[in-house]
Order: C-alpha cells, then structure tokens, then sequence
C-alpha cells in the first residue's frame, strides 16, 4: 500500500509513505524517499470536470518493483454534492509489470481541496 499527500502548490508532501508485503508476509515501511508515482493517463469527470489520473507507473527501486496501476473503468468518481461531502474516485484497479494483480485505487482533491 502507498499513499502519496500532496500539498496545496502540488508538491508532494513528506509524509507520504507505504508499506510493501513480502510473499512471506514480512512487512518493508517505505518512506517516501523510496517510491514514485508517476500518473500516465487522465480522464476528465463530465460531470464535476475533475480530471483523474487513471493509469500510474509505480516504482520501488530497491525492492525492483515496477508496476502500471490502471483504472479498471475510468469514470468511478463519487460525487457527492453539497459542500460538507468530498466528491473523490475510488475503484477497481489492475496491475501489471514486475507483479500482476487486481486492487484498489482512491484519490480526493482532485475536485475540489478536502476540507476537515
């Protein structure tokens, strides 16, 4: 799992980090410093104009770990409506590369900032 933060400028924040389980179920904490997310492809929401990235390269250097995140569909975003509720994406994802696989992908902020 990782999660990146990024600030208000759209600079990455620190914080952000992951954790990587091994096949033997030894668990590896990964400090931002250690992984990129590159975001490859976009999809534009017609309702709310939020535009997502839908396809990501991942990359954990040391752990040779390279994969492609991609949306199983594009439009998953959940808008809410109203002010008080975050209208985000979350969905099914596939991954290929070094690994394969099926998983999960969320993000927020990209419509509007969340506000607590």
């Amino acid at each position: 799992m990782l999660f990146q933060l990024r600030r208000a400028d759209g600079t990455i924040d620190p914080h952000s980090s992951g954790t990587f389980i091994a096949s033997d179920g030894r668990a590896t904490f990964l400090p931002r410093s250690e992984f990129t997310l590159e975001p490859l492809e976009f999809w534009t929401s017609p309702r709310t104009h939020a535009r997502y990235p839908v396809k990501w390269r991942i990359a954990i250097p040391r752990l040779h770990v390279s994969l492609d995140c991609v949306a199983a569909l594009p439009d998953q975003e959940l808008a809410a409506g109203g002010e008080e509720l975050p209208t985000y994406w979350e969905g099914a994802a596939s991954y290929s590369g070094s690994a394969r696989g099926v998983g999960y992908l969320e993000m927020t902020g990209y419509y509007k900032p969340v506000r607590l």
